[in-house]
């Protein structure tokens, strides 16, 4: 008996403390204050592929509208991974990391002659082509403006890219015979930017956010810009977990001067991602 009286008073005293302390804990969306963010999605993609290379005629090839002219996926639905770790003391300095990749191919039949890599592809010939991209970022940066409602920074990064595309149809080669040729090119390299983001917590559940990564320069072998812009609206319904709904565009346009490609690309994917958020 006088053991549970005890607990009784223990319980008594500790709750008016406990809610206190839960609601000081999470007044405000905890993205905002906690140190770890994960989130993976699908990303509904709408995508727009312009591909140049090298031809036969003349210093460049034609530039080829992969999805219009060669039947190439213009709409994709791709996993969005990303994460961020505020990793000092004042939780001020955040490194961020970014994930996405997309395979598309198609068939067409060519309505013209195509000029591309080294290779005229004859008009009326069945043709298969693809473009793969795999995209890579990573970011660091710091909170000038950071409290419970409110999260603004500025940083640097880097994009990794990885990038291919390539034609297969009946062609007319340089010595004048005909027959079927795949040619193929690609690309890697790692393109540096600036970036900026804002959150903001309106209410304890809820969290509106955005990003922008940006360059435009000429980098060893590519010369061009590239857009990396986010913006979305986080629901946090549980105190760990969230759901989000964001607009994911990416553009690049670059020109490429390396051994086996010379040309360029200009490649969009925009669309809606819904994720599940984790953070602690």
């Amino acid at each position: 008996m006088i053991k549970s009286i005890r607990l009784l008073v223990v319980m008594a005293c500790l709750m008016p403390v406990s809610k206190p302390l839960l609601a000081q804990d999470w007044d405000y969306h905890p993205i905002i204050s906690d140190r770890f963010t994960v989130a993976v999605g699908a990303f509904r993609s709408s995508n727009s592929f312009k591909v140049q290379a090298e031809g036969v005629v003349g210093d460049i090839g034609d530039e080829i509208d992969f999805d219009d002219s060669l039947g190439v996926d213009d709409v994709s639905t791709l996993v969005n991974a990303q994460l961020r770790w505020k990793f000092s003391s004042s939780r001020r300095w955040s490194v961020w990391g970014q994930y996405f990749s997309n395979n598309a191919t198609g068939t067409a039949t060519l309505d013209r002659d195509y000029d591309w890599d080294d290779v005229i592809f004859r008009q009326g010939s069945y043709a298969e082509a693809g473009v793969d991209l795999s995209i890579a970022r990573l970011f660091f940066g710091r909170s000038f403006v950071l409290n419970d409602q409110h999260d603004f920074g500025v940083g640097l990064g880097i994009h990794y890219l990885d990038l291919s595309s390539f034609i297969e149809a009946e062609a007319l080669v340089n010595d004048g015979s005909t027959g079927v040729r795949r040619a193929d090119v690609g690309a890697d390299g790692i393109l540096p930017n600036i970036g900026t983001w804002y959150n903001f917590s309106p209410a304890k559940r809820w969290l509106l956010h955005a990003r922008v990564d940006w360059i435009s320069a000429n980098v060893g072998n590519y010369d061009g810009s590239l857009w990396n812009v986010g913006a979305g609206v986080n629901f946090q319904a549980w105190r760990h977990f969230g759901f989000d709904l964001s607009w994911q565009y990416f553009n690049l346009d670059v020109n490429v001067d390396k051994t086996d490609w010379t040309g360029g690309a200009n490649l969009r994917y925009n669309g809606p991602v819904i994720s599940v958020t984790g953070n602690w």
